[in-house]
């Protein structure tokens, strides 16, 4: 995990991988004259953009989900952050934690998936039973209503000790 001693730095580092994404999109961006050029353009614009696209929004939320945190009771100066930005954390360590003294007190999930769908549902089942087993207080910060609800349900059925926070989405 890295220490995150300045909240304001990371987002502004957020912002220029941003802008850096989106020029890299536009240039990809070409009219395509035939389905065969047009494929090969679409093909190129996942395999560019795809790991970003998900990153660059996941390392946001988190750092929205701290600024929840640091709004609902969790600013002390005694507190350190560590997180994994870019979702590279191993299985026991979560995206954010605080640190007070050598004591765990927060750890927290994110996610940026929109629908709990598939994949997605069964990937939350198993992100908030590993938060499950971290220590200090658990939060699981996502991004739409309908995400939220499904989180609870499970938090609900399982009796998990995990408080789910819907960060919403800034205006478009």
């Amino acid at each position: 995990m890295e220490r995150l001693n300045d909240p304001e730095q990371a987002e502004a580092k957020v912002l220029s991988d941003i802008r850096g994404f989106l020029s890299d999109l536009r240039g990809l961006a070409a009219d395509a004259s035939s389905v065969d050029e047009g494929t090969k353009r679409l093909r190129t614009i996942r395999s560019t953009v795809y790991e970003n696209l998900n990153q660059i929004q996941h390392e946001y939320l988190v750092l929205q989900g701290l600024k929840w945190l640091r709004a609902n009771g969790y600013s002390g100066s005694d507190l350190e952050w560590y997180w994994n930005p870019r979702q590279a954390g191993d299985a026991t360590e979560p995206d954010l934690r605080a640190q007070q003294r050598a004591r765990i007190a927060v750890s927290a999930e994110a996610t940026t998936s929109e629908k709990p769908e598939g994949v997605i549902d069964s990937r939350m089942r198993d992100t908030l039973a590993k938060l499950n087993k971290m220590p200090g207080r658990r939060f699981y910060f996502v991004r739409t209503k309908v995400m939220a609800a499904r989180a609870t349900t499970k938090v609900t059925r399982n009796s998990w000790k995990i408080h789910v926070v819907h960060c919403e989405s800034p205006a478009a």
